[in-house]
């Protein structure tokens, strides 16, 4: 382990010089501290957040679904509001469809590669209200959203830009309540990602 030598100014304050033995008071400790933070970070960059959520935690990404509307299955012309919120943690998982042959008189199976799977997704978050009321149109914005029986619009730079992920399916959502809190509920969903076929090129 290397050992790294710091100059620290003379009468800078930090130092007890007395007849007992040589001492380092708390504020040179700090000095060091901060010398060895500073050194150890000077070629690092850090992705800055944009902004804190309502629980003072570090927004790093934003989830919106657009307003937009559906055909349900008795015919009628349904619409639904957009929704956005900065509390969803994602997480994003993938596999892939592959054929397995077994051939007799050999071990194992041949495998045989045909396509990336679906992208699943799961997010958790929460939908809140600064007062201690219940944010009751938030919610049913949410679940008119999260019932929508086709593929649904979603914003994310997480999602669009590293996964390209720009439709997805809801599967599954729950939205249980927490004991002795109005104004905070808790959300969590599945979802597979869609891409538009072109029929184009199904000809």
């Amino acid at each position: 382990m290397a050992v790294k030598f710091f100059k620290i100014p003379e009468n800078s304050g930090i130092f007890d010089i007395s007849p007992r033995p040589f001492a380092i008071t708390s504020g040179a400790i700090q000095a060091l501290r901060s010398t060895a933070f500073n050194l150890s970070l000077s070629n690092i960059e850090i992705e800055q957040s944009i902004g804190n959520s309502e629980y003072g935690t570090p927004i790093m990404d934003i989830l919106e679904f657009p307003e937009g509307r559906y055909i349900d299955l008795q015919g009628n012309d349904i619409s639904f509001g957009g929704i956005k919120n900065a509390t969803v943690i994602l997480e994003v998982s993938q596999s892939k469809n592959i054929v397995k042959t077994a051939i007799q008189g050999r071990n194992g199976t041949v495998k045989e590669y045909v396509s990336d799977g679906d992208f699943e997704i799961n997010g958790k978050g929460f939908i809140s209200n600064k007062s201690n009321v219940i944010p009751l149109s938030d919610i049913i914005a949410f679940k008119e959203v999260m019932q929508v029986p086709q593929q649904i619009d979603v914003i994310s730079q997480y999602l669009n830009e590293i996964f390209g992920i720009n439709q997805i399916v809801i599967e599954t959502f729950a939205m249980p309540q927490i004991e002795g809190f109005r104004n905070q509920i808790p959300f969590s969903f599945q979802a597979v990602s869609d891409t538009p076929i072109n029929l184009e090129e199904l000809e």
